[in-house]
């Protein structure tokens, strides 16, 4: 990381840097994010068309509303104390021995259930309840974003890229005889050797996950001629077990929605499942050691295994990981504001209508598709009236964006360099922006995009060459979305 910066600051670099500066400073004086659009969510909702099937113990509805109780559940250490919200039942046991918080809804939760990093981030309170004894890192602020903070080098200089957690269970009344010590973020920071990721948001995944590969390689494929003009050239990131296109994360780093359920489940909140069977702290010594594992696990039996029932049978059979992929694969697509609603006048709205021609004629399209189309699916909600056509604003392919936004972590074939185009769907509700959360301001972030080496240099100097009026054009129409 550090030699990163070193290249940031070097010479003709330090004079680019500074004039991106300057300019970004002038133009928020005459142009500026209209700020996070009220109104409805326009998201957190099911399919419109899911199938009731024999009532609601079979109902895909009474299966995703059951599973939306799962991804609220707030979870302990053995299960023994319930933080459930008032109405919800208690997430039950795992949490730790390090973990970043105790839910899932408390990290996606911006502007519903299944969103991303809320006002108020939840971070802060978890790190002393119920007498846990920790310090709330630096990067971790009241009404910063919710993050989680990934070491690049180990020790000895090697690679690492592993996700730290920030808080351990030691204090806690659940956890007696555990005596671990958080991490040294402090020394971490100082040696420029942490950088943060914010929680994506999970709406409509379901729809991304039915593309096929073919579907997504068409679409990256469709416009060769902007690409070249343009300079980008972008890249899937896939399996190394298939070779298959992988497409959720910032990196595309995950492959299914129960491959990214539960690697969260293990590296957010501690909890051991039938993927990662295993807890990841190395210094973890029996005396912190509370629960069989894994501790979300298939029910062998005939019995119910849930008490009190959720009214989904097919919720209650099924593990917690399934449960928060099945949400997420139910979860309706963000919608756009209808019109009147956001802008709330005229001008405003016709705004909004030139700022998406403004979208496509400066090529902000070359990454961010407008459209995808899901293969006919064996999901019946998502393959009886045929293909699916969506509006993501992704080509969910990675990207190199440059020094600015470098990270230097890699996973699978995304380097230090490269991020997944963030889907634009539902940006108009979202507070913090970039893989980091490093800003609140739209026009910062689009800003950002444009640093030594970023494919994005040519589309953000068309950006910077439009009049004022067409600049807050885009703006107004990106808040729309």
């Amino acid at each position: 990381m550090s030699h990163l910066r070193a290249w940031v600051f070097a010479g003709g670099v330090s004079t680019l840097v500074a004039a991106a500066t300057l300019s970004g400073a002038a133009l928020a004086q005459v142009v500026q994010d209209p700020g996070v659009r009220g109104g409805p969510p326009g998201a957190g909702g099911p399919l419109p068309n899911l199938i009731p099937g024999g009532g609601s113990q079979a109902s895909q509805p009474g299966f995703f509303q059951a599973a939306q109780v799962f991804f609220t559940s707030v979870f302990s250490v053995t299960g023994s104390i319930n933080d459930a919200p008032p109405g919800l039942t208690d997430g039950g046991p795992g949490l730790g021995p390090r973990y970043n918080l105790n839910s899932c809804a408390g990290c996606h939760a911006q502007p519903a259930v299944g969103g991303t990093s809320p006002t108020i981030n939840p971070e802060v309170a978890v790190a002393t309840l119920h007498g846990a004894r920790n310090v709330v890192p630096g990067f971790i602020t009241l009404n910063g974003p919710v993050r989680e903070a990934r070491f690049v080098r180990n020790p000895d200089g090697t690679p690492d890229g592993q996700v730290h957690e920030l808080y351990v269970i030691s204090g806690r009344p659940d956890a007696p005889g555990c005596d671990i010590q958080q991490e040294n973020f402090a020394a971490a920071l100082a040696a420029n050797n942490v950088i943060f990721r914010i929680p994506t948001p999970t709406f409509g995944l379901g729809l991304v996950e039915g593309i096929s590969d073919l579907g997504l390689t068409t679409a990256f494929n469709s416009n060769p001629a902007l690409k070249s003009q343009l300079g980008i050239s972008g890249q899937f990131n896939t399996s190394g077990n298939d070779g298959t296109i992988t497409r959720f994360g910032w990196k595309a780093q995950n492959k299914s929605l129960l491959m990214f359920s539960g690697e969260a489940y293990l590296v957010e909140m501690g909890v051991t499942n039938e993927l990662f069977p295993n807890k990841r702290d190395n210094e973890t010594t029996p005396s912190c050691q509370f629960n069989p594992l894994p501790e979300d696990m298939t029910v062998f039996g005939t019995t119910d295994p849930v008490s009190p029932p959720t009214g989904s049978t097919a919720s209650d059979f099924s593990t917690g990981i399934v449960n928060f992929s099945t949400f997420m694969r139910l979860s309706a697509p963000p919608t756009p504001a209808p019109a009147g609603v956001y802008p709330t006048n005229p001008a405003a709205t016709a705004s909004s209508s030139r700022g998406n021609v403004v979208f496509n004629n400066i090529g902000c399209q070359a990454c961010h598709v407008t459209q995808q189309t899901t293969a006919i699916n064996g999901l019946a909600f998502l393959s009886s009236s045929g293909p699916v056509n969506l509006s993501p604003f992704s080509d969910f392919a990675v990207h190199n964006m440059g020094y600015g936004l470098a990270d230097g972590i890699t996973q699978g074939n995304a380097n230090g360099q490269e991020f997944r185009s963030a889907p634009l769907w539902g940006i108009g509700q979202r507070i913090f922006f970039l893989h980091d959360g490093r800003t609140s301001d739209l026009l910062q972030a689009i800003l950002a995009h444009a640093s030594p080496e970023s494919e994005a240099n040519a589309v953000i100097n068309n950006f910077n060459l439009l009049p004022p009026q067409s600049k807050q054009d885009l703006l107004n129409f990106l808040r729309s979305l």
